[in-house]
């Protein structure tokens, strides 16, 4: 793989744990709770609140842990290769998706079986390019 695209796309990843460690100590979410007709709105809107800012937590979190891993893929001269297969994961899936561990092919098998989490998402198809 390029050596330059890996530095480049490790900057990203750089970038985004930043941003994402940034975010964490900024995202409280406070409930919009104005003239409600009854306790039972309140509590309402106070518990969606929470199980909105629980949900970004948790998947900021599993973002962190993708980013650690693909930077540590970096460091020892595996990023960009596929760890099912060994083959390399084509650039531009790894420019639509840094995190990216799998090949296309590979993303989609695991998809069809089940077995594993989606590692690929509608941006991973560019009609005019075709597949990668």
């Amino acid at each position: 793989m390029n050596k330059e695209l890996v530095a480049e796309l490790a900057q990203e990843l750089k970038r985004k744990k930043l941003s994402i460690m940034a975010e964490g100590g900024r995202a409280e979410l406070a409930p919009e709770v104005t003239d409600r007709e009854s306790e039972i709105e309140e509590h309402v809107q106070t518990d969606r609140a929470t199980k909105l800012s629980i949900h970004l937590k948790e998947r900021d979190h599993e973002n962190l842990r993708a980013i650690e891993a693909a930077l540590n893929h970096v460091a020892v001269g595996t990023y960009g290769i596929c760890q099912s297969c060994g083959e390399e994961i084509k650039a531009a899936r790894l420019k639509a998706l840094p995190t990216a561990t799998l090949c296309i092919d590979c993303a989609k098998d695991t998809e069809k079986k089940g077995t594993g989490p989606v590692l690929y998402s509608r941006i991973d198809f560019d009609p005019l390019e075709g597949e990668f």
